[in-house]
């Protein structure tokens, strides 16, 4: 059995001029690594590990850093166990991964669903943290009709919820099948399946009825808040017409009638 873990490490990775093996597959990259191990990079910021040691990785991943935009502080992993010399490539209901050989283009079909598996899950943590902080602030307005907050703070939590809406916006998009399929055909059941078990279809469409829930709920929060602003304006321009009325009054008729 071998061991295999995907690494989200950032938003984007550089992978021009990066050392490469074997063919030139556009998206993973295969490194070129010592003998023992294969490692594949993607674009959007994940590595993905077979074979290897804790220091095998870690060299990798110190190599990959000055590539990276946006690094993560603590990277989002996805782990697997693959199993060579089956007769058909799939997934036992254990989730270990059947593999017939460890070919280049059979290993970059299951870091692909790997990898996206972790994106996803980064994103689905962006998003839900974005709504645990909205959730406040619509109790608030279900409950007792208003916002609660001050504008600064109400701006503050709609800026994260923006934040991680456009973040996740530019994601990979988890339902597309991987380029190499187009050179190797064969490979579409065994991503078929890897897509079933890791559910990338279904969790890319969650991910999109939050991004549209997070539009409209800011969208929202944002017209009230602007109509809370406009309301003090009226209010303070009220409040002025109100003392030059009072400073005219004063000025044309109590003060001559005092000064006679």
């Amino acid at each position: 059995m071998v061991q295999a873990r995907a690494l989200l490490l950032g938003e984007r990775l550089d992978h021009r001029g990066l050392p490469r093996e074997g063919a030139p597959l556009a998206d993973p990259v295969p490194l070129a690594t010592p003998e023992g191990f294969t490692a594949f990079a993607f674009r959007w910021g994940a590595v993905v590990f077979i074979g290897a040691t804790a220091a095998q990785e870690a060299a990798v991943i110190e190599m990959l850093k000055p590539r990276l935009t946006a690094p993560l502080p603590t990277p989002i992993e996805e782990n697997a166990t693959i199993e060579t010399g089956a007769e058909q490539d799939g997934i036992d209901p254990d989730g270990v991964i059947r593999l017939r050989d460890l070919s280049v283009p059979r290993l970059a079909v299951v870091a692909d669903a790997l990898a996206k598996s972790a994106a996803l899950a980064h994103q689905e943590a962006l998003l839900a943290a974005a709504l645990d902080r909205l959730e406040p602030v619509v109790t608030t307005l279900k409950t007792e009709g208003r916002l609660a907050a001050s504008s600064r703070a109400l701006h503050r939590q709609i800026g994260h919820a923006l934040s991680a809406r456009s973040r996740t916006t530019a994601r990979v998009e988890a339902e597309d099948k991987p380029e190499l399929l187009w050179d190797h055909p064969s490979l579409e059941r065994l991503h078929a399946r890897l897509a079933d078990e890791y559910e990338l279809k279904e969790r890319s469409a969650a991910l999109d009825r939050k991004l549209a829930l997070i539009g409209d709920t800011t969208e929202g929060v944002l017209s009230l808040l602007h109509g809370r602003r406009a309301l003090g304006l009226e209010v303070a321009v009220v409040v002025l017409v109100g003392i030059e009325v009072v400073f005219t009054l004063w000025e044309y008729a109590v003060k001559p009638i005092l000064l006679r």
